[in-house]
């Protein structure tokens, strides 16, 4: 059946950026199995967010001060910044035909006049063709950034081992933590992208260490362990993570202590690990 066969609908009318989360709101579409399209107008701007089922949805975004036209995943953390600086309106549209992208793009125009907005949407965009992320790249060497997210990868993994000694749904669990966190750390939303994680190793898109990396990976652990550490068997379960991070803190002594991640062991465990 065609996709322009299938009827579609208004799910929400001109709501106001000023009282919408549009990361919480995207959030909520994508656990009820939302098919549509979420469109954000704004002073001289917007964009379409094509949500049909894939982790980063396709954005459509305009930016006609800047004289822009780009389809991209990138575009998804670039609309959630502006829409947190600018007010607008946010519809939802819902059905299989909506959620289908225009062909992808990248049309780059000269503004018709230079003004403030179009010379900051054009850094903007620079900054983000340059790093394909809004990361902020933290004060470390290459190989300590790299042996940072190794090390994530590791102790992520060590949770993951306590919880399927438990038989467990891990994958689970840390994707809701990461979705209870996103709001305060970003790259640690699903919907955004930025992070991938899978069997004991990440991956960062960019390659950068976002700001807040090792605080925002600990309390997605420690909500993942507090889930886990329930009921009788609360004290083993705290006890077995513990077990496992000090694996991976002793095989990682130099790395563990330089990247931070030592001072937030014994918090995400809930009791002693070194």
């Amino acid at each position: 059946m065609s996709t322009e066969n299938v009827p579609s609908r208004v799910l929400y009318q001109d709501l106001d950026t000023s009282f919408v989360n549009l990361w919480g709101l995207l959030r909520y579409l994508s656990q009820q199995s939302f098919i549509g399209r979420v469109h954000v107008e704004l002073t001289n701007y917007s964009a379409d967010v094509f949500v049909d089922g894939r982790e980063t949805p396709l954005v459509h975004e305009i930016d006609r001060a800047a004289g822009t036209d780009v389809v991209e995943e990138a575009a998804l953390h670039r609309l959630v910044l502006r829409v947190r600086e600018s007010a607008g309106r946010i519809s939802v549209y819902e059905g299989a035909g909506e959620a289908v992208a225009p062909q992808r793009q990248a049309v780059r125009n000269t503004p018709s006049a230079v003004t403030p907005e179009a010379m900051r949407s054009s850094d903007a965009k620079e900054n983000d063709e340059a790093t394909e992320t809004t990361f902020v790249q933290e004060p470390t060497s290459r190989s300590d950034a790299d042996q940072t997210i190794r090390l994530c990868g590791e102790l992520i993994g060590a949770v993951e081992q306590a919880a399927t000694s438990q038989g467990v749904n891990f994958a689970a669990l840390f994707h809701r933590a990461r979705v209870a966190w996103g709001d305060d750390y970003t790259f640690l939303d699903p919907i955004s992208g930025l992070l991938d994680y899978h069997n004991s190793s990440v991956a960062i898109k960019g390659g950068n260490i976002p700001r807040g990396f090792v605080t925002g990976i600990a309390e997605t652990l420690r909500r993942v362990v507090d889930q886990l550490a329930t009921g009788d068997r609360a004290r083993r379960t705290r006890e077995r993570v513990a077990l496992e991070l000090a694996r991976v803190a002793r095989k990682n002594r130099e790395a563990i202590a330089a990247s931070g991640f030592k001072e937030q062991l014994d918090r995400i465990a809930g009791t002693k690990v070194l």
